[in-house]
């Protein structure tokens, strides 16, 4: 779970605040309304405006909103409708503020839209929240206690989902905008795909009931009820977060607000990098200033301008700019063990296949004076263009990624996050300013969220090409001061992957009617029922805090602040920006127990045992540096390298008393990890739908053609990387396996193991088999690349596999799908798989 920074917390805590004085408003006007029902008297202005009086009682407070008259809104039946707005810059971190916001609400049913306005940007957070390991996914999933669900538009979703999990639809609503032309429009058209939502046809009593609850449901021609996903909306009230709300409302703010306010929501937030303060309450305003204090954000921008020289010089210097990064993440990672791998992004002007010569500068040319002149490796240099997507499906922050060098025109302007990204490189003779200003924002965020302590890797470069240094610093200022530090108006031109249709997968005909389940690691709830193990809950408690030692740290080399910075720059609180100069900057080296403290409070949770351990760390380390008459100054330049060494210590200590709780609670029975076939262990679903693109095809060999022994058919090979695929083929010929199914990638399965630390381990694949001496067995793998063979992560995980694995043997006989498991056989097989040579042993 990502650490929230201090102005995060600070926001959410508003939030709370603001949360909690709705309530109370919430329940004064109910009960006002009561006494003049009962009075027989008129309710004024068609309900009490709660949200009105919990605005005005937070801001008089003085204790939470940013300010300003409150802003009322009214849904399609007249009631008030709450809504506030979060003011975050680009690279604050809206998205996480609106799980994290959601997360407080606690909602573990009903419905929630999540609003876009882009595809690109669309696609960034599906991918984000359909991502297990994800910590927006996390979030979700934590606020609804597990019982999340997740919807496209086109998803298909019930009554008893509405009324048991938390539905989050990720929608794109530009269209909604539109007063006219509503029938052409998906989400407003009669349907019958939602027959548990709605009165069965022919029953009149069923539908004037339901329009007497709900008098402003869109009608259809005869008077009835419309089966729509609209009035589904309606009738559900969801929470509705408007995600980039500054580019959903666009030009016509008003009708866009209209479009909302008619889906009847309960609440909406908003998140915005520049908010309309005629619609919006703003509660939170964070400054780009604040970023910058939270190292969310590098800065200053270091501005170089090349002139009388021409673009291969240019590049060549931006290339000498990336040597220097690259060794200092080198070293970063040297000393400390994290891991950044500085990217270029390159804007050029030509991209097209067939436009390549002339004057432009096209993205063949820079590729092949990067690789033949300048030595670049040709795996590293990557293209991203309408035509040409070289880093589709690329994991651009893994360890395993080779790209340093990515070249664009326009494709990178808006939806792409990559805070490896360093310097960027304008050769555009046209000296755009939209240009530089929409891709400075592809080059701020920090990566991890966190300052590296080294002014190398502390900042941003922007090298550019034909343009003098006054105008760049212009051009640079004018991006970080407007629109929240990005531009907001460009169309972003993505690249396709041809039409798509809807796809039912079903299982093989032979298992089409089995029942097969999957065990999981499950928690006595109270009496006799199990809930799926949640480590904050069932393990957290359990640690015995008082037991944790304060380690040893030994002296470490530290740079003391006061960053120097040369060449021009350009930064949030400068009044000016000038020409090539050196400012120092003063610090405060006072080292108070409460920074340390904070720095903890995701992983010790009581803050008095916390600072009993801060304590006693700074006593030994003041005790030692003065010793060698070195002071405070010296302890401030170590704090951020000393944090991470009793970080690392403490979660090891941590994670030690964990397993022991978990072990202990094996032993008596309160965790389990059975094979029974039976609820709360997850039941395999007999179908689902997926997008089938028109570039997509099935997973075959070419010896052996497709696969014949997977769960589901057809398997499609966009589904599988190297590893997998060649994985799959093998146990595919293994006469002993019954069936296996690739699990990760299917949201429907939702299935994934526990162990004694917070992350859930996600297999890739679940297997059955039937060895000749009659033995059945579960197989689960994971298959994980062979450079993280000897890693934390792969470690825990064996230690897990095998504590599960030793569950599963010798226990009670119990029924799994068509496998009988007998008394005394081998049951359950788990095991990582990291290369080719590891397959016979994985299945031995």
């Amino acid at each position: 779970m990502l650490e929230l920074k201090e102005y995060q917390r600070r926001a959410l805590t508003t939030f709370d605040r603001w949360s909690r004085s709705l309530q109370v408003a919430r329940a004064e006007a109910e009960a006002r309304s009561a006494v003049l029902r009962d009075a027989g008297l008129s309710i004024p202005d068609g309900e009490y405006d709660f949200p009105h009086s919990a605005w005005n009682h937070l801001r008089d407070s003085g204790d939470g909103a940013a300010g300003g008259s409150h802003v009322g809104r009214r849904d399609g039946a007249d009631r008030p409708i709450p809504h506030v707005c979060f003011k975050i810059p680009t690279g604050g971190g809206k998205t996480l503020l609106g799980v994290a916001a959601l997360e407080r609400l606690s909602q573990q049913t009903g419905l929630v839209l999540w609003i876009v306005p882009r595809k690109a940007i669309h696609t960034q957070t599906r991918a984000a929240f359909w991502d297990k390991e994800h910590p927006y996914r996390q979030l979700l999933e934590r606020g609804s206690g597990g019982r999340v669900k997740l919807l496209d538009k086109d998803d298909l979703f019930t009554a008893d989902d509405i009324a048991r999990r938390q539905c989050v639809m990720l929608l794109m609503l530009p269209a909604a905008n539109r007063e006219k032309d509503r029938e052409f429009l998906r989400m407003f058209r009669d349907s019958g795909r939602y027959p548990t939502l709605f009165p069965d046809a022919g029953d009149d009593r069923a539908s004037d009931e339901l329009l007497t609850r709900f008098p402003d449901l869109d009608r259809s021609d005869d008077g009835g009820v419309k089966h729509s996903l609209f009035n589904v909306f309606k009738m559900h009230r969801p929470v509705v977060v408007l995600d980039e709300a500054h580019k959903a409302y666009g030009k016509d703010a008003t009708d866009f607000v209209k479009s909302v306010n008619r889906l009847n929501p309960r609440l909406v937030i908003e998140l915005s990098a520049t908010p309309n303060p005629n619609i919006s309450n703003l509660l939170v305003d964070v400054s780009g200033v604040e970023l910058k204090q939270e190292e969310m954000i590098k800065l200053p921008v270091e501005v170089t301008a090349v002139q009388n020289a021409g673009w291969k010089e240019t590049l060549a210097l931006a290339h000498d700019r990336m040597e220097e990064l690259e060794a200092e993440a080198r070293s970063l990672e040297g000393t400390e063990g994290r891991y950044i791998r500085p990217i270029a992004v390159v804007r050029v002007e030509r991209t097209g296949k067939h436009q390549r010569g002339g004057e432009r500068v096209h993205a063949e040319d820079v590729r092949e004076f990067l690789t033949q002149r300048l030595g670049a490796l040709p795996e590293s240099v990557r293209v991203k263009s309408a035509e040409r997507d070289e880093i589709a499906g690329e994991r651009l922050l893994a360890a395993e990624s080779t790209v340093r060098w990515i070249i664009t025109r326009a494709a990178l302007m808006e939806g792409w996050d990559c805070p490896f990204a360093y310097v960027l490189v304008m050769l555009d003779n046209t000296k755009s300013d939209r240009a530089l200003t929409q891709l400075l924002g592809r080059v701020m965020r920090q990566p991890h969220a966190l300052r590296t302590g080294r002014d190398t890797l502390d900042r941003c470069y922007v090298v550019c090409w034909q343009t003098d240094v006054g105008t760049a610093i212009g051009q640079v200022k004018a991006g970080l001061e407007s629109e929240g530090l990005t531009g907001l108006g460009a169309e972003v031109r993505g690249s396709g992957a041809g039409s798509k249709r809807r796809l039912t997968v079903r299982r093989r005909d032979l298992f089409r009617t089995k029942d097969i389940f999957l065990p999981k690691v499950l928690h006595r709830d109270r009496g006799d029922g199990w809930l799926d193990l949640d480590y904050q809950r069932h393990i957290l408690p359990g640690i015995p805090w008082e037991q944790l030692e304060a380690p040893v740290l030994a002296e470490l080399p530290g740079t003391r602040d006061g960053a120097v910075a040369e060449r021009a720059f350009v930064d949030l609180d400068q009044g000016s920006a000038g020409g090539f100069r050196r400012d120092a900057l003063e610090v405060d080296t006072t080292i108070t127990v409460e920074w340390f403290v904070r720095q903890l409070s995701d992983l010790i949770p009581n803050p008095w045992q916390a600072a009993r351990i801060v304590e006693t760390v700074i006593d030994r380390l003041r005790e030692r540096l003065h010793a060698n008459d070195r002071g405070d100054e010296d302890l401030y330049a170590q704090r951020r390298a000393q944090m991470f060494v009793l970080r690392r210590n403490l979660e090891q200590q941590i994670e030690r008393h964990a397993e022991s709780v978990f072990r202990s609670k094996l032993k008596s029975r309160e965790i389990r990890f059975d094979l029974v076939a039976s609820k709360p262990n997850l039941e395999v679903v007999k179908e689902f739908e997926i997008d089938l693109w028109e570039s997509d095809h099935s997973l075959e060999s070419l010896e052996d053609g497709p696969v014949q022994k997977s769960l589901f058919e057809p398997q499609l090979e966009r589904d599988f990387n190297t590893l997998e695929k060649k994985f799959a083929f093998y146990i595919d010929q293994r006469e002993a396996i019954r069936w296996w199914h690739r699990i990760a990638v299917r949201q429907q399965h939702d299935y994934y193991l526990r162990g004694w630390n917070p992350d859930r381990i996600w297999p890739d694949f679940v297997a059955m088999s039937k060895e000749p001496d009659g033995t059945r067995r579960l197989l689960v793998f994971e298959t994980k690349g062979a450079h993280l063979e000897r890693n934390e992560d792969t470690e825990y995980k064996r230690r897990v596999f095998a504590t599960l694995e030793e569950c599963l043997d010798g226990k009670d006989t119990y029924e799994c799908g068509e496998v009988r498991l007998e008394r005394g056989a081998e049951r359950g097989v788990f095991r990582l798989v990291f290369h080719e040579a590891h397959f016979g042993e994985a299945l031995a």
